[in-house]
């Protein structure tokens, strides 16, 4: 694979625009930015400055400007968009730009088309290799063709610059399909008109307040409502970080549990720690903050989620019950120390338990300090495979009872699905969040007469693909998807959002909170924010079905807040909320969650 397509690739699955349905705006003249970048453009490595340019220009307001200037830079530059595959797949398409250049140092400017299967594999590529444009040129039309093989899961374009140093200019490009020119949708920006507003209106339901400790839950009675039925309940959050996003979660959950017997809260952490935390809320040895690090994820170490736990110990002290419960799987040492401790008088197995330890430790030493990328040898990857079917086979011979061979052979699983994720064929984040599916449906099986809650980020419990870290591809859907496929009835995904404010995030050196962008013009926020409610859940199941022609906006692809727990340069990402979420909750103003000292 030639360096391009593996950058490329690797911006595909890390951090780009959803891959959204035919008559996608694809932003092919720059003109629209989504807060302080080019909508739908995507840039991932610091090889060269990248801005807009509204002096040099060939038409509309606006060109993409590159400058590579750096002398000991040897990276290519480059910007990607991502094509719907449905509308290019297996059709002639040919990708027309406009190119501007002022070449330092050997160096040259051009466009680039990258197809690939759903494993990830480059199927076709052009990247004008011996056509590129190397010398100080003024505005020069360029172009690329290819028919996109009907097996195309990925198909990117984009504009690159190559070798030295050198300052170059895009614009205007066009993309023709099969001699046709593709036209793409306006992008709404106008305000919501009166009429608009008074039909939204009719599906949204203020609430009053995010704060846990009101003891009233008049407004929340409409939950009863739009929940029935739901087995489990899945609550999202646009960023890990938010103070009022968790908060309302909380008041949410209390609901739940007090009002509609939901018996089950389950977390985006690991399985097998959460079974031990646990363990200590139903002694009452919850201790706040050393077993909430047992769940490893930071953005659980706060002061919000400690009072989420301890307000579940003390609700414990009753009846009925509350279990916590993770249905993650991104680390391996409690599930080995689970089967180690309960199988601990079986030498035989505990050889074997220590052989695949020492196995385990090596590929998360190698994912670490490799930067994710991990060796086995071909004897190693088998013997891999040998320690787990005789683990499984010795486990189910074992003296333990069914219920406890059942928790053993599903810690061993953990291990398999962690094991798949670092080392197995696919997307890792793709894979994390069909094993969290299977995580939280094990749950649901094995607690028949259960109702679960389960807390994660937006992108997982979404029944689409709006995850920050989603790959695009094969099935590029998230937790809730999955979920929805088994207990299509039974299953609700409720997202979260806000307008502006703060939030918690890590940035390279430290976890700390960080000023929002304030939702502008053309986001689903903003247009909710004209609501002038400060926190409302709205109704996007009843919107879908009822298709009320005034709100064709909100059933269309917008930008939408997706932050995670990483500080982001681009909040905003296109989505379509109705396809990710039953339930959206608008929360006006956001403020950092608080860290643990």
């Amino acid at each position: 694979m030639q360096p391009l397509q593996k950058l490329t690739l690797l911006l595909l699955l890390s951090c780009c625009t959803p891959i959204v349905s035919a008559q996608t705006y694809l932003n092919l003249d720059f003109e629209t930015m989504s807060g302080n970048q080019i909508r739908r453009w995507t840039i991932r490595n610091n090889a060269a400055v990248y801005t807009i340019d509204s002096v040099e220009k060939v038409s509309g307001n606006y060109s993409y400007k590159i400058s590579k200037i750096n002398p000991n830079e040897k990276r290519d530059a480059f910007f990607v968009n991502i094509l719907p595959p449905e509308l290019v797949k297996g059709k002639n398409i040919i990708l027309k730009g406009r190119i501007k250049t002022e070449i330092k140092k050997k160096a040259e400017a051009g466009l680039f088309l990258v197809a690939y299967d759903k494993t990830g594999k480059p199927i076709q590529h052009d990247e004008m290799t011996g056509k590129r444009i190397d010398h100080t040129s003024s505005w020069q039309e360029v172009c690329i063709s290819a028919k996109i093989d009907s097996n195309a899961a990925i198909v990117s374009i984009g504009g690159a610059c190559y070798g030295g140093e050198l300052t170059a200019w895009f614009d205007n490009f066009e993309l023709f399909i099969d001699g046709k020119k593709y036209l793409s949708p306006v992008p709404r920006t106008a305000a919501l008109s009166k009429n608009e507003l008074a039909v939204l209106k009719k599906y949204c339901y203020p609430l009053k307040s995010f704060d846990p400790n009101i003891e009233t839950y008049t407004d929340l009675s409409i939950l009863k409502q739009l929940t029935k039925d739901a087995r489990i309940i899945s609550l999202g959050e646009s960023s890990h970080g938010s103070s009022e996003i968790f908060k309302m979660k909380h008041r949410i959950i209390k609901y739940l549990a007090q009002q509609e017997k939901f018996n089950i809260l389950a977390f985006e952490a690991n399985m097998p720690e959460s079974a031990e935390v646990n363990k200590a809320i139903l002694k009452k040895q919850f201790d706040q903050i050393n077993l909430i690090e047992k769940l490893h994820l930071w953005p659980w170490h706060t002061a919000e989620v400690r009072n989420l736990l301890n307000w579940v110990q003390d609700y414990n002290q009753g009846q009925p019950k509350i279990e916590f419960a993770g249905f993650d799987m991104q680390n391996y040492n409690q599930a080995m120390e689970t089967l180690k401790q309960a199988l601990k008088s079986n030498v035989d197995i505990q050889k074997d338990l220590y052989e695949f330890e020492y196995f385990l430790s090596t590929i998360a030493y190698q994912y670490v300090y490799e930067k994710g990328k991990v060796s086995l040898t071909d004897e190693q990857i088998h013997r891999i495979a040998e320690l787990n079917t005789s683990l499984k086979t010795m486990i189910q011979k074992s003296n333990s009872n069914a219920t406890d061979k059942d928790w053993l052979i599903q810690n061993l699983r953990i291990i398999e699905q962690y094991l798949d994720q670092k080392i197995g064929v696919g997307n890792r984040e793709e894979k994390r969040d069909r094993h969290m599916a299977e995580n939280m449906l094990w749950l649901s099986a094995h607690r028949p007469d259960s109702k679960i809650i389960a807390w994660a980020h937006n992108g997982h419990v979404s029944k689409s693909h709006i995850n920050l870290d989603k790959s695009f591809l094969d099935s590029p859907r998230g937790m809730g998807s999955y979920i929805a496929d088994v207990i299509p009835c039974k299953s609700l995904a409720i997202g979260f959002t806000f307008y502006e404010g703060s939030y918690t995030a890590m940035d390279p050196n430290d976890i700390k909170p960080f000023p929002a962008e304030t939702a502008f013009l053309g986001t689903y926020e903003h247009f909710l924010n004209q609501m002038d409610e400060p926190i409302f859940i709205l109704d996007l199941k009843k919107i879908k079905a009822d298709k009320p022609v005034e709100l064709d906006w909100l059933l269309s692809t917008l930008p939408f807040r997706t932050i995670g727990g990483n500080k982001q340069t681009v909040e905003f990402r296109d989505t379509n909320i109705a396809d990710a979420f039953d339930y959206l909750i608008f929360i006006k103003t956001s403020t950092n969650s608080h860290l643990l000292d």
